[in-house]
């Protein structure tokens, strides 16, 4: 009778761990898999509104964007109202010559179609040391830039498109903007459209763009880098040839602890807590990397900015996240400014991940332009130019500023 119990409760307990490890690597897989392929759709213009199918994005607040099936871009204002399964919204700009009616589109959070709408663009291929180039485009006027350049970098599952949204306020504050491509875009040439690694190869692309902006006449670089590229820009700043070039960072929704980013994730999913161990075990074994398609391991436990595990920036960061990101904990954030003395954090309120340019477009625009207008030449710290009247907290570290004007 005992062995019989036994043999059962080892059936169960191997079930177990083998229903485990299965999530482990699903969760693994979700959290590198590459962009999925865009959902089109059935949508209606009618005047000065646009009508789209309704989900959890489209019937967020804020500015966003619709890609038309001919590569044109719509852009959404406000929602208006629901009706049943569609959204009304405005419509704040169309290109000529769309007519009323339907039409066939996609939605995006990408409020700015093109970089020739930020300022003159120039369309340039940054040459990569693994080979190939890497598309990007280059905004804003060298000659009355005086040698300032920042480099955009996109987060995990978006494309220049989506960073193309902080263009406006680094051309704006008198910089050149560099919006780059990277490993894992289908942009990149040739195509490489396998399994992100996290940053841990990416940010060598990243550099190579940072080479270029310095033929181009760059001498201060700050990178302003968007989810996924926060830790694409750290990585860039502990092991680039050219970090002496780097005097700054603005961070949008930055991934700097993935622990906390995965844990989240599995917390969301309402899967056990141990899957998120597990599945970073999973990333970081070679037998787990082989079977995600994955070109090397990558210790996901090891990417993290809030403990002492690794350096600090050592240069002024700016750091735009909103408190209630579902995707990248706002606590992260918190975390790392409480921790590096020079980096100040500056907290939104939108929904969603990486909407606070969306959502408060005028906020967002102005706390980066005047961040980077405040950087002197020398490389010294910024000061509070541009955000005084603000309320902050944290007596360690950098500075947190958790209300708006």
């Amino acid at each position: 009778m005992i062995r019989p119990l036994a043999l059962g409760a080892g059936v169960v307990v191997a079930t177990v761990a083998l229903a485990h490890t299965a999530l482990a690597g699903y969760v693994a897989r979700r959290l590198i898999a590459p962009r999925a392929a865009k959902v089109y759709g059935p949508v209606t213009i009618a005047g000065d509104t646009v009508t789209v199918p309704a989900t959890l994005e489209s019937r967020e607040p804020g500015t966003y964007g619709l890609w038309l099936d001919d590569g044109r871009h719509v852009v959404t204002g406000e929602p208006l109202r629901v009706e049943k399964d569609r959204v009304v919204r405005e419509l704040a700009s169309r290109p000529d010559g769309l007519a009323d009616g339907a039409a066939v589109a996609t939605w995006t959070s990408q409020s700015i179609g093109f970089p020739e709408d930020v300022g003159p663009t120039r369309h340039v291929s940054v040459p990569l040391r693994r080979g190939g180039v890497a598309e990007a485009w280059e905004i804003g006027e060298p000659d009355t830039a005086d040698g300032r350049w920042t480099i955009h970098v996109h987060g995990l599952r978006s494309s220049r498109n989506g960073a193309l949204r902080s263009a406006p306020a680094a051309v704006d504050a008198g910089w050149m903007a560099l919006v780059v491509s990277y490993a894992g875009d289908e942009e990149c040439a040739p195509a490489d459209a396998l399994p992100s690694t996290l940053g841990t190869r990416e940010w060598r692309d990243v550099d190579d763009a940072i080479a270029y902006a310095l033929s181009r006449g760059a001498r201060e670089i700050v990178l302003v880098a968007w989810s996924m590229g926060g830790t694409i820009a750290m990585l860039a700043l502990e092991h680039s040839a050219h970090r002496e070039a780097i005097v700054g960072l603005v961070l949008v929704a930055p991934a700097l602890d993935w622990p906390r980013v995965v844990d989240n994730a599995v917390a969301n999913a309402h899967l056990p807590r141990t899957v998120a161990a597990a599945s970073m075990r999973v990333l970081g074994s070679r037998l787990g990397a082989r079977a995600l398609g994955l070109v090397e391991a990558v210790d996901a436990r090891a990417l993290t900015w809030v403990g002492d595990s690794r350096p600090g920036p050592g240069v002024p960061t700016l750091i735009v996240h909103s408190r209630v990101d579902p995707v990248v904990p706002f606590s992260g954030s918190v975390a790392f400014v409480e921790r590096h003395p020079d980096a100040e954090l500056v907290a939104f309120d939108a929904t969603g991940h990486c909407n606070e340019a969306n959502q408060e477009p005028e906020r967002f625009h102005d706390t980066i332009a005047g961040w980077l207008r405040a950087r002197g030449r020398t490389g010294d710290r910024v000061g509070t130019g541009g955000f005084d009247g603000l309320s902050h907290l944290g007596s360690r570290g950098g500075r947190c500023v958790v209300e708006g004007p």
